[in-house]
């Protein structure tokens, strides 16, 4: 089996028992001893930084569907150190996905992937929805390993 079809059979897209079935070899290092969660709807992407963040060392699991990744963080935010949305995802934006992941736990680490240039040059505080929405990261497309490695290791 490829190492492609080894981590697409890893993503989290169909249901809780497909879930668990393709859950994370956990003798892989993670963050603060938890894992990380990544969204992006985008498999191709998504298994890309999947592959980025284990070589760097973290625990990674990863959805393609921000419900999803939602109703899962929400029955297991305690695993979870670190959450990694692409910044537009179907059914809700990555920032409305960010919203509610820290309305279930408002300590949790939280970055944003985006390839749009006018987020470059802001804070990582955001107004969205009447709320100010503070990030610790904004992750910037395309994404170098090092810059991936050096980013999400600051924060721990």
């Amino acid at each position: 089996m490829s190492l492609l079809e080894q981590v697409s059979d890893q993503i989290c897209s169909r249901s809780y028992s497909d879930m668990e079935a393709a859950n994370l070899d956990t003798s892989c290092p993670s963050w603060d001893d938890k894992t990380i969660l990544l969204v992006d709807d985008q498999i191709d992407v998504l298994i890309t930084i999947k592959i980025m963040l284990q070589t760097c060392g973290y625990a990674v699991n990863a959805f393609n569907d921000p419900l999803l990744a939602l109703d899962h963080f929400r029955r297991h935010s305690h695993d979870y150190g670190i959450v990694i949305s692409d910044m537009i995802l179907p059914s809700m934006s990555g920032l409305e996905f960010i919203k509610n992941i820290r309305i279930a736990n408002p300590e949790i680490v939280t970055f944003i992937i985006t390839a749009l240039d006018n987020i470059k040059d802001i804070s990582n505080d955001l107004l969205y929805d009447s709320t100010v929405l503070s990030l610790d990261g904004i992750i910037h497309k395309p994404i170098l390993l090092d810059e991936l490695c050096r980013s999400v290791g600051k924060r721990r």
